[in-house]
């Protein structure tokens, strides 16, 4: 087996992790969008000042609690939601995410039942075990060695020797 060939196999097997770590991400972006609903205002919010000069705020002033006052002395604020985004924003993100989701987890189930098939081709049921907590569990070699109480070397062994005998994988990049 040539290296490209190589390379080619483990990125065909690495596809399923892949789609794996992007369904992890959209659904992040989904909490982040989730978050923005619950923080935003409906509509901006200004706050009303009174100046002593006039008569009329005045009375008014005279009856305002210290917060109050501390308050009316500070620079007029007008505070707007997150982005000036309305909650109907939100929402319609957090929808097109969710079928982006819906559409990468059926999309990880075919891949993973391809590479289930082309790994169970193997016939050899450590080479197997070994793909998978690769490529399907995403297991480092390290806990892999942890796991079958391999050494590094004999693990990376039996990974190369497994790569060689995979069949029905595409040779083409995908």
């Amino acid at each position: 087996m040539t290296s490209e060939e190589r390379q080619q196999k483990v990125k065909w097997l690495s596809r399923y992790r892949i789609l794996e770590n992007q369904i992890k991400r959209l659904e992040a972006e989904v909490e982040r969008w989730r978050s923005r609903a619950t923080n935003t205002v409906p509509a901006p919010v200004h706050f009303k000042y009174y100046d002593s000069a006039k008569e009329k705020d005045q009375k008014i002033l005279a009856t305002m609690t210290r917060q109050e006052l501390r308050r009316n002395n500070m620079m007029p604020v007008v505070v707007h939601g997150s982005s000036g985004l309305g909650i109907d924003d939100c929402i319609a993100e957090i929808s097109d995410l969710q079928c982006q989701i819906k559409a990468k987890i059926s999309q990880s189930i075919k891949v993973r039942s391809d590479i289930g098939k082309a790994i169970d081709s193997i016939g050899d049921e450590i080479l197997e075990l070994i793909l998978y907590y690769k490529y399907v569990d995403g297991l480092c070699f390290e806990e892999i060695c942890c796991e079958m109480k391999y050494s590094y070397r004999h693990v990376k062994r039996l990974h190369n020797e497994g790569l060689k005998l995979l069949k029905d994988v595409p040779l083409c990049p995908l």
